[in-house]
């Protein structure tokens, strides 16, 4: 049985006002807070819980931003082409194809990345591995230079309302309980919490899935050799299964499912993992954490002693950031489905046309349409990130960074649009908003 406690009333301070209020500054929101201020004649604040932005990608320390093309076009653009030419400026920031080596055959350019896994076998895809430290710098060096204004070590705990029109957030830190008042909100939080807090209607997973059912706590090892790791880890002809017996046992080691990925460097490898627990709960979260934490040191002797290139493997760091895959997605006015995957929808009001994540289909593209971010009833908000509308397992496909990173794009530019004219998101006329993305450099049509 729960136990409850009265709270007593009080004023809560308004902190700041502004037109555009992105609250969460993952890859998504830093993305809408970008976009909407190169749309917005008003003040775009960003609100984020830690002291740093770029969530996942950064703080997560998953730094692969794989599978922006598809055949030899690039999909995932605009401001996503900032992000990774601001990054190449910076002294091992990247490693990926150069624009140039988009689509490219020749067996000399796929030769350089074909072992990382992430850049296409027969035909290079566009994409990168980031340095996470450097993406923090890019991403604060980014939000100044469009003027946003930025409130780290911020945790949203409730909205600010006019019967069904969201007005601002609530938000907790150091200075205490705090509102910022705005035109409209974008919920970037990745789990949904200003929409659940203003009411909105959403749907909750079922945890069956590969990606809602498992957290991680991604650590880095140094010292390794990632050139000779990949070479040698190949299965041999003597024992063709050689390579999936070592996984296995390294993940029985572990206690859970583990994966060693490429980074930017040779040097450095991050170690990916899989353990079910719920996102969205305490108990979960720290768990997962203290999992990781108990299993590293024996994950990096066992990769030590059986994986060539790791000999002189050590624990760099871990993830500042639990990893969540899946938790609460938006009802709105439209409802990403499978029908919206490697299919031609022929739909007028695309958001978002991005490529498929193994890009073999006929048609390796998954098209996105605005009413995914509006929400079914409540006004002066949308949502970017995993948390958009859409069915379980379309979200699974469809809620990597790269995507998170393109629905925010629209987002941004749809807020300010919207505030631009005085109307509300849902009302905003498609083609306006499509005309802006162009603008940005995003790709939406064949």
């Amino acid at each position: 049985m729960r136990e409850y406690i009265s709270e007593s009333a009080r004023e809560t301070e308004v902190y700041d006002r502004c037109q555009v209020l992105v609250v969460g500054g993952g890859p998504a929101g830093v993305t809408a807070a970008v976009s909407a201020a190169k749309n917005c004649k008003g003040k775009v604040i960003l609100l984020e819980r830690f002291p740093y932005l770029g969530g996942m990608a950064t703080g997560g320390q998953v730094i692969a931003i794989p599978f922006l093309s598809d055949g030899d076009e690039l999909l995932i653009s605009g401001v996503m082409d900032e992000w990774i030419d601001r990054l190449r400026k910076k002294q091992n920031g990247v490693f990926g194809p150069l624009r140039e080596e988009l689509g490219s055959e020749d067996e000399q350019v796929l030769n350089k990345y074909r072992h990382h896994g992430l850049f296409g076998f027969k035909k290079v895809r566009y994409g990168v591995n980031c340095d996470p430290e450097l993406l923090k710098v890019v991403l604060s060096q980014m939000v100044t230079d469009y003027g946003i204004t930025v409130y780290c070590n911020c945790l949203v705990c409730g909205t600010v309302q006019q019967e069904e029109q969201v007005k601002g957030v609530i938000f907790e830190s150091k200075e205490g309980r705090k509102a910022i008042l705005a035109d409209i909100v974008i919920d970037c939080t990745g789990d949904g919490d200003v929409f659940a807090a203003a009411g909105a209607e959403y749907e909750m997973p079922s945890f069956s899935t590969s990606r809602s059912s498992n957290t991680a706590l991604v650590f880095r090892l140094g010292g390794v050799d990632y050139d000779r790791y990949a070479e040698n880890y190949k299965s041999g002809p003597d024992d063709p299964h050689a390579s999936d017996k070592k996984f296995a046992k390294l993940s029985e080691v572990a206690g859970f499912n583990i994966r060693p990925f490429s980074s930017n460097r040779n040097d450095i490898m991050w170690i990916n993992n899989w353990i079910p627990k719920n996102c969205m709960s305490v108990k979960d979260l720290t768990e997962t954490a203290f999992i990781v934490f108990d299993a590293a040191e024996r994950i990096t002797e066992y990769l030590r002693e059986h994986f060539a290139g790791m000999e002189n493997a050590y624990i760099l760091d871990f993830a500042s950031q639990v990893g969540t895959r899946g938790s609460r997605r938006l009802k709105g006015v439209e409802r990403f489905t499978a029908d919206n995957i490697a299919h031609r929808t022929g739909r007028d009001d695309l958001i978002a046309v991005v490529p498929t994540l193994g890009g073999y289909e006929e048609y390796a593209r998954m098209e996105m349409p605005y009413g995914i971010i509006v929400p079914e009833k409540i006004d002066g908000l949308l949502t970017a990130g995993r948390c958009f509308s859409s069915e379980e397992k379309a979200n699974e496909a469809a809620s990597w960074i790269p995507y998170c990173i393109a629905l925010g794009e629209a987002a941004g530019a749809a807020a300010a649009l919207s505030v631009d004219s005085g109307i509300q998101p849902r009302q905003l006329d498609i083609k306006r908003l499509q005309s802006a993305l162009k603008n940005q450099g995003v790709y939406l049509y064949d």
